[in-house]
């Protein structure tokens, strides 16, 4: 049985990780009740201690969102990965593989940065984005895969975010909003059934991608290793010869990982 110290902690870190689940929208008391499973007095009265604190904010809609002080914890934090160098061997392994680029990219509050990339023998590459350059959630190959851990209305509230930066996205290049999210919804059911995304042309014309999770010791996956070409290298009946080697370099890369 818990002590009362150690049930007060459990109880906190449940109710941070409630609202950590829904995002940027924020998550009702209601909500983190029921996904606690922690009577809702109880939820209340932690959620005004942990607003005090800094640590959660309430907003306008009445919504429960993370606060800026766990960011400012989060910097003194130790990273994530224990090794980067191991990654790093992984990424390039699958690059020669396939002969296709493929990246790491790490979620990075709603975006998704790339920690590297690894360039396959193949000479004509699809460079969607840049190491170092951090992208909304659900728009690239990575994000998406990323997406899959999310409530279903957060997903939906995450592409209304990204439908309003379309114009420093490209957004001559960008799908329709409604045809964006039917994609993204057929994207995570393909993730949960076959543990890794593909698809042509949804994140840039021309440009295919097979995106895995990468599973995590202590959470829900927080990054993503893709391969990415452009279509005629990614063809539909490539993806059954590629997918085991994706996600063997999705589980060998979570061993570097907490």
């Amino acid at each position: 049985m818990e002590s009362g110290k150690t049930q007060v902690v459990s109880r906190v870190a449940a109710v941070l990780n409630a609202i950590a689940r829904h995002g940027a929208p924020g998550a009702r008391l209601l909500d983190l009740s029921q996904e606690t499973g922690i009577a809702r007095p109880t939820v209340h009265r932690i959620l005004q201690e942990l607003t005090e604190a800094g640590f959660v904010e309430q907003r306008a809609s009445r919504r429960y969102g993370l606060g800026s002080a766990l960011y400012l914890l989060g910097l003194s934090a130790p990273s994530p990965i224990n090794d980067f160098t191991g990654i790093e061997k992984v990424a390039r392994r699958l690059a020669e593989q396939t002969g296709d680029t493929v990246y790491v990219a790490m979620r990075r509050l709603d975006g998704v940065h790339y920690l590297m990339r690894a360039d396959g023998s193949y000479p004509i590459r699809a460079e969607i984005v840049g190491v170092g350059e951090t992208v909304p959630l659900g728009t690239t190959f990575a994000g998406i895969a990323l997406l899959s851990w999310h409530e279903p209305e957060a997903v939906e509230a995450q592409l209304l975010a990204n439908e309003r930066l379309r114009r420093t996205m490209k957004a001559a290049e960008m799908p329709d909003l409604q045809d964006t999210l039917t994609a993204v919804r057929q994207a995570i059911a393909q993730v949960h059934e076959h543990g890794y995304y593909f698809d042509q042309d949804t994140v840039m014309r021309g440009v295919s991608g097979i995106a895995a999770p990468i599973p995590s010791k202590t959470a829900s996956p927080y990054m993503a290793v893709t391969i990415s070409a452009i279509n005629d290298r990614l063809p539909p009946e490539r993806i059954e010869e590629l997918a085991p080697s994706l996600l063997e370099a999705a589980r060998r890369i979570g061993a570097f990982i907490q």
